[in-house]
């Protein structure tokens, strides 16, 4: 995806509306394949002293696999953001605490925000995806787990450190 911010380089100081729809690949994200719907941006954007700034809205719905039951999952992404883009070469201000490398830059007239979008989208995502609110899991095995998990007294003399589990006890002082 690109901006064409010629005119805003021709007219320093004025705003100029934007709209732009791409696509994001496929990502691993902690182990689940997520994919994306087309992804539009629409927002405005200017150059003040040198400095591009990018400010609207981003949109698009992530498609991943629920965590409790593993049937499709799906999460809107709909977040404003504004970032602020530096002239690539000039020189960092004394007080940007950003290393080189993680300043968002422009150089020429287009604007590549594909990794701009990438970066937002991901950053939003839930870290589980879940089909609905009050999923239940797969029938049988989370029962199975809450009773595996229900009472961690059984742990007394058989774990090797079943001396500190009295410390875990909530009505006891420590």
């Amino acid at each position: 995806m690109e901006l064409d911010i010629s005119e805003a380089l021709r007219r320093p100081g004025e705003t100029f509306p934007f709209r732009i729809q791409g696509f994001i690949e496929p990502q691993d994200v902690m182990g689940d394949t997520v994919t994306f719907d087309p992804v539009l941006m629409e927002g405005s954007f200017s150059l003040n002293d040198g400095k591009l700034h990018l400010k609207g809205r981003l949109a698009t719905v992530a498609h991943g696999s629920c965590a409790m039951c593993l049937e499709a999952a799906d999460y809107p992404v709909n977040l404003s953001f504004h970032e602020i883009f530096a002239r690539k070469g000039d020189a960092q201000e004394e007080d940007d605490p950003l290393e080189e490398t993680d300043r968002l830059a422009y150089d020429g007239p287009l604007l590549a925000v594909d990794q701009l979008a990438l970066t937002l989208v991901i950053l939003e995502l839930p870290m589980r995806f879940l089909c609905r609110e009050d999923c239940e899991g797969i029938e049988g095995f989370t029962q199975m787990n809450r009773e595996a998990d229900a009472d961690q007294e059984e742990l007394t003399m058989q774990h090797p450190f079943s001396a500190l589990q009295q410390l875990l006890n909530k009505d006891q002082e420590v």
